[in-house]
């Protein structure tokens, strides 16, 4: 070989030492027998000059490691990559063939990275994604047992419900409140989107209500009330609620309602008749500085129902059919006036999730309130 060759050679070897020692990886060669071949300078700093050993005494071990990736690599003509621990720190290796000119592997290059901070990251993001998953059980808890309790309000209206949240936690809010001996307050209430903020809205809409006590007995000034103590919020435009509040009073059996945006409006359910409760209203908002609504009254009897609901069975979607609305609602309804009113609540449901052709991606309320 002649003295220029062999220069040439010399300087294109020190050309690729250079670039591997320039890596901030490690970088080593290992051969059939377990032996380092060639090491890069920032593992040779590291754990010492181990070129001519056993590779894995470079990494303290007094033993070949039990699942040898480099072995693998060499056996196999694949990478292999597993993680490894040198002096408690977390590398991540790759062992890679090294084919000759014959095509034969008689080497297989490893790659360290160092992932340690990485893996620490990983431990705190599942750490705190654990605890965000366990939080957000509680709020879910938390907020299904604030819902009414299906049962008999004031000896004179009995009622059910279901709640389903197309996340942990919804938007959906209804309650019954005992607001007096005589006097029962019903809503159905709905917060602008999904999730944490819309389930806190739903808190303050509840209490805002519960603390209002004997005032809650007119609808129209209620949800002024409400109105203004959201405006106090300062909160964003983009949020809103929508609510459909009524009183009924055992005495007079008159239910005076109100509506303040809520476009689900309830239906009732006599023994010869189905009808919607329609009145128009604002919903609670930003937007305006004032607003005032309206209120009507109807007459109840014994076995009258109260259905209320909430846009997440109306906009059920079928592709060629469309929305389910508040006609296929009506129309379950007008068919099964007289089944309980559990069975009216899971007749519901059934048909609003039978008729959609993918899945329900809103919160689903419903409440049924039957006079005794």
């Amino acid at each position: 070989m002649s003295k220029e060759l062999k220069n040439q050679l010399i300087q294109q070897r020190k050309f690729y030492e250079n670039i591997l020692s320039g890596m901030k990886d490690w970088v080593r060669v290992i051969d059939k027998d377990n032996k380092v071949v060639f090491m890069n300078e920032p593992m040779r700093k590291y754990v010492g000059d181990t070129v001519g050993r056993e590779c894995f005494r470079a990494l303290g071990k007094t033993s070949p490691c039990e699942h040898c990736i480099s072995n693998r690599a060499i056996f196999e003509g694949t990478a292999i990559t597993k993680e490894e621990v040198v002096d408690g720190r977390i590398y991540s290796v790759v062992s890679s063939p090294i084919q000759s000119g014959d095509n034969s592997v008689r080497y297989a290059v490893e790659v360290f990275r160092d992932v340690t901070e990485k893996k620490a990251m990983e431990r705190l993001l599942i750490e705190q994604n654990r605890k965000m998953k366990s939080d957000l059980d509680f709020a879910k808890q938390l907020q299904h047992k604030i819902l009414p309790e299906n049962r008999v309000y004031n000896y004179t209206m009995k009622i059910a419900s279901k709640y389903i949240p197309s996340e942990i936690l919804g938007g959906d809010v209804y309650d019954v409140i005992e607001i007096n001996d005589h006097d029962i307050g019903m809503y159905m209430a709905d917060v602008s989107g999904h999730g944490v903020t819309s389930s806190m809205m739903t808190m303050f809409i509840r209490q805002t209500l519960k603390n209002l006590g004997e005032k809650a007995i007119d609808p129209a000034l209620t949800l002024q009330y409400l109105y203004h103590r959201y405006r106090e919020l300062n909160i964003d435009d983009q949020y809103y609620i929508t609510i459909f509040y009524g009183v009924y009073n055992k005495n007079t059996k008159l239910f005076t309602y109100a509506n303040a945006g809520h476009n689900c409006m309830p239906i009732l359910l006599k023994e010869d008749t189905v009808e919607e409760i329609y009145i128009e209203g604002l919903p609670i908002c930003t937007i305006f500085e004032d607003v005032e609504y309206d209120k009507n009254q109807i007459a109840l009897e014994k076995g009258n129902k109260l259905l209320f609901y909430t846009d997440g069975i109306s906009e059920s979607y079928h592709h060629e059919k469309g929305f389910f609305q508040t006609q296929g609602v009506f129309q379950i309804c007008l068919e099964n006036k007289d089944k309980e009113i559990e069975t009216l609540i899971d007749m519901v449901i059934h048909q609003a999730r039978d008729y959609a052709t993918e899945e329900i991606k809103d919160d689903i309320a419903i409440m049924v309130g039957e006079i005794l």
